[in-house]
C-alpha cells in the first residue's frame, strides 16, 4: 500500500489523500485499487485499474439468456456500444472503472433513464428489458486505447 499527498483538483489545496494497494484479480489480472479523499473540502473518488494487454476494441453478439452472465471489465477509458439498442456508455473526465455481467450493465443505463423525457424513454426501457430476457439478439462493442476493457467468458 501506497499513501501520498497531492494537489486536489476541486480546491486546490495540498490535501488530497491517495491510496493504492495493488492486488490479483481472478480472471483479470494485476489491479491497483486507488482511493483518493480530499481532508479539506470531502472531494473523493474510488477507482480500480487494471493492467490490460486485451484488444483496443473487442465486440461479443448476445443470442441466448446465459450470456447475459458474460463478464464485462470496463476501464475508466473504455467505452461500451450496443448498436441494437441506440446505447452507449463513453468515458469521461470523473469516469470510474467497474465490474459486472451483461445484466448488470443494462441496469446502469436503467438507473439513469429517469434523467431523460419519460415520452422518449419508456420504448427504450421497453427493449431494455425484451434484451434482458432474451427476446432481442444485440452486439456490445468495446473500444479501450489503454488495452483495459474486455469480456471475460466462462466455459
Amino acid at each position: 500500500m501506497v499513501d501520498t499527498i497531492l494537489e486536489c483538483p476541486v480546491c486546490h489545496q495540498l490535501t488530497l489523500k491517495v491510496t493504492e494497494t495493488e492486488f490479483e484479480v481472478p480472471y483479470f489480472g494485476k489491479a491497483i485499487i486507488y482511493n483518493a479523499t480530499c481532508q479539506n473540502c470531502g472531494y473523493k473518488i474510488n477507482d480500480i485499474k487494471f493492467e490490460g494487454n486485451y484488444p483496443v476494441k473487442d465486440k461479443i453478439i448476445i443470442e441466448k439468456p446465459e450470456d447475459l452472465k458474460i463478464k464485462i471489465v470496463r476501464g475508466n477509458r473504455g467505452a461500451i456500444k450496443i448498436p441494437e439498442l441506440g446505447l452507449s456508455l463513453e468515458p469521461g473526465p470523473i469516469a470510474e472503472s467497474f465490474i459486472t455481467n451483461v445484466e448488470g450493465l443494462f441496469q446502469r443505463f436503467l438507473d439513469v433513464l429517469p434523467l431523460f423525457d419519460p415520452e422518449k424513454t419508456k420504448e427504450l426501457e421497453e427493449r431494455i428489458n425484451d434484451a434482458k430476457e432474451g427476446k432481442i439478439k444485440f452486439t456490445i462493442i468495446i473500444e479501450d486505447p489503454t488495452g483495459v476493457s474486455h469480456f471475460v467468458r466462462e466455459h
